[in-house]
């Protein structure tokens, strides 16, 4: 996963537990426009701070395998941070080394019912053969509980580049959670010809 695939469903800091496997999976299309991508990762808990897994990424003309470790801690409700670190490799090369992406992410409440939150993800995209990115994704979300046990989270948040060298984006989305499974619709590029749409799904057992 490139750090320029924008749209992304926001990261948390938490961790998947000891012993838990997490996995997402998404698919990200421009209705009209062939730019077609799939991303999909497995994470597996390490006790209660750490997670390995891999990932796969996909889009036209491309695939890479990565291979991640990541980190987690929630101090309280009202911050959070976790890193995540993905060696990725070129599954149309012969399985060359591609690019590296490293992530930070913070979270956490803003209300004391934790309804209302805010969150931060900063990519760094370390590339072989183009220039070294570095963006960051900020979001707010509510969540409305519902009587079944069912939640649903709307969330927006906007897009940049830390040098500020490109227009800012817009991202907006919703999750809909369902026990230990969250379904996504997210989307981005909204005020241009082929706005960019995300529909994902994740679950931890």
């Amino acid at each position: 996963m490139g750090v320029v695939t924008f749209a992304q469903i926001p990261y948390f800091s938490g961790i998947v537990g000891d012993g838990k496997l997490y996995g997402y999976t998404s698919v990200k299309a421009r209705p009209g426009f062939n730019a077609q991508e799939t991303y999909s990762t497995f994470q597996y808990g390490l006790g209660d701070y750490v997670a390995v897994g891999m990932d796969l990424y996909t889009g036209v003309g491309s695939s890479n395998w990565g291979a991640n470790v990541r980190y987690g801690h929630e101090f309280n409700k009202y911050f959070g941070i976790g890193g995540e670190v993905t060696p990725s490799f070129n599954l149309n090369d012969s399985f060359k080394y591609s690019y590296t992406t490293a992530a930070m992410y913070m979270n956490g409440a803003i209300t004391n019912d934790g309804k209302l939150f805010w969150c931060s993800n900063t990519w760094w995209g370390i590339n072989k053969d183009t220039d070294n990115t570095i963006s960051n994704y900020e979001y707010l979300g509510y969540t409305f509980g519902f009587k079944n046990g069912h939640s649903i989270t709307p969330m927006i948040g906007a897009i940049h580049s830390w040098k500020f060298d490109h227009d800012v984006d817009i991202a907006v989305g919703f999750y809909y959670t369902i026990k230990n499974w969250n379904m996504y619709l997210w989307g981005n590029d909204f005020f241009k010809p082929h706005p960019r749409v995300i529909v994902g799904i994740d679950f931890v057992l």
